[in-house]
């Protein structure tokens, strides 16, 4: 009884959300844009892109669109899927986003602490339970200790790991950088990149960012501090949620301090302005 109400919920936000754009369309003659959101893992994005499909539409219907759906089949076709929906999202790189994106296109994204982001990745796959959808190599990583996690060469693990921001906004993910010379090359591209977007937002200030976005997109201003696929929430102790948000050691830091040195220049540089 409870599944059905929740799906009555759900279906009557949609249709409502439809015959409001509808009838602003025939009012003022046009539409709103369509949303891309380029999510990085563990910033927040999960909270958004829930709730842009409680109103927009499921992915069946075509209006909600998925990179990660998409990401072993051809780009082209996950971008003409995409200049047709109404929300865009997922772990796409640059190169993917400028396959869809268009004058119809607000797009977004949000950035987190490079450190604190790490850190929360590796907590997040260590407690993935068995159920949740994941690719072959998580499985490996869900029984790395964190030194060996940090520490690791193999370049399936560094994909996760390896100034990942730098990477997805420098145009591809599949390069790995090697060099200080590398590292800054790729932030200095992600800025780059990043500075022709619509809006820059925040992990730690995710509800002033994720109200923006719903204003664009014509839907109710979110629930302040909403927020789904919290690493935390995968643990069951009081000891172990403390362990998660527990900031790494100094050793720990001075590992990872190579795979975050082109992210914190992205970070830094957008937290100054």
């Amino acid at each position: 009884m409870m599944r059905l109400h929740a799906r009555l919920w759900k279906f009557s936000r949609r249709i409502r959300y439809r015959l409001e754009r509808a009838s602003e369309i025939l009012r003022a003659g046009r539409r709103r844009p369509r949303i891309v959101f380029i999510h990085t893992p563990k910033t927040g994005g999960s909270s958004i892109s829930t709730y842009f499909k409680e109103y927009v539409g499921s992915k069946r219907s075509g209006r909600v669109v998925r990179y990660d759906d998409f990401k072993n089949l051809d780009p082209l076709l996950f971008a003409s899927r995409a200049r047709a929906a109404r929300f865009v999202t997922g772990h796409m790189p640059w190169s993917v986003f400028e396959l869809c994106r268009d004058e119809d296109t607000f797009a977004f994204t949000v950035l987190r602490d490079p450190y604190q982001r790490l850190r929360s990745l590796y907590h997040f796959i260590v407690n993935l339970p068995d159920s949740y959808e994941r690719e072959p190599e998580v499985d490996e990583m869900r029984h790395m200790s964190l030194e060996d996690f940090l520490s690791s060469r193999d370049p399936k693990i560094r994909q996760y790991t390896d100034n990942f921001v730098a990477r997805q906004f420098s145009g591809s993910l599949d390069i790995l950088p090697e060099t200080d010379e590398d590292r800054q090359r790729l932030a200095n591209k992600a800025v780059e990149n990043l500075q022709s977007i619509d809006l820059v937002g925040f992990n730690d200030d995710l509800d002033s960012a994720f109200k923006r976005v719903a204003e664009v997109a014509g839907l109710p201003p979110p629930p302040a501090g909403r927020r789904v696929n919290v690493t935390s929430k995968l643990v069951a102790s009081g000891k172990g949620r403390e362990i998660v948000s527990r900031d790494f050691s100094p050793a720990m830091r001075e590992l990872a301090k190579p795979l975050v040195e082109g992210d914190l220049i992205v970070y830094r540089y957008f937290r100054q302005l």
